[in-house]
């Protein structure tokens, strides 16, 4: 009987303190608008690292689904595509996103500037990290579907038109307050405007380039890539999670 009422004895004594102290009342937590200012900003500073640190993974996943010759050349892409994302978000891509009117299609062609405030609650500078490692994460699925199918160079002119330009475009849709927003449409992680606009790219790009070079031989040359490519189609699924149905290639 004592051992029963040692059980049911402790169990009750803590809800009776848990309760006493929620009954106290709930203390009000205040924060001044400068200590939100620097949770926000680190807050997006850390979930920029979060996504870029992606590179890397991406950069091991492509080195290791190409021939050892190609490597140097797939790391070389990854690196470069940061920068360039960088430049090019910079120099257009923000403002085509962010300077749509509402309801509207396309930004203005004008260079990102700081505009931080206090009444923000962030750093005007750590939301453009933020926005532009999505925007590099984008060119990173096509430089993963596109491995040793296109040039070093070539392939840096691409992700500079698609991280100016056609990311921004569509990005801006909906996160900049465009038209797919005013609609109702909602992408809260991106599914959509980046890993789909990754896709599209590929997919068209893969119809008009032929294999790299480096690949020809008299036994295999140069043709088409269609998304029936296996090693195509599986690193286009490992970076955009997106599926197709295989076709045969005549």
């Amino acid at each position: 009987m004592t051992k029963i009422i040692k059980k049911i004895s402790v169990p009750l004594i803590s809800l009776f303190f848990l309760i006493n102290m929620s009954s106290a009342g709930i203390a009000e937590t205040t924060i001044s608008a400068e200590v939100g200012f620097v949770f926000n900003t680190l807050l997006f500073l850390i979930c920029g690292f979060l996504v870029m640190f992606m590179a890397a993974g991406f950069a091991m996943l492509e080195s290791g689904m190409v021939t050892s010759k190609s490597v140097s050349v797939i790391c070389a892409k990854n690196i470069g595509l940061y920068a360039i994302s960088g430049i090019m978000f910079w120099l257009v891509g923000y403002n085509l996103a962010y300077g749509i009117p509402e309801g509207g299609y396309i930004g203005t062609f004008t260079p990102w500037s700081d505009s931080s405030s206090l009444e923000a609650g962030y750093s005007a500078g750590s939301d453009w990290f933020f926005q532009m490692v999505f925007c590099a994460t984008t060119v990173s699925i096509c430089s993963g579907a596109m491995a040793e199918r296109i040039k070093l160079w070539p392939f840096f002119l691409f992700a500079a038109i698609l991280s100016g330009v056609i990311y921004p475009i569509v990005m801006g849709w909906q996160w900049g307050g465009g038209w797919l927003a005013t609609i109702g449409f909602s992408d809260f992680a991106g599914s959509t405007l980046v890993h789909s606009t990754g896709y599209k790219c590929c997919t068209d790009t893969w119809r008009r380039i032929p294999f790299s070079s480096s690949l020809n031989t008299p036994e295999s040359p140069s043709r088409a890539i269609f998304a029936s490519d296996f090693r195509t189609s599986s690193l286009t699924m490992a970076n955009s999670s997106c599926s197709f149905s295989d076709r045969s290639i005549s």
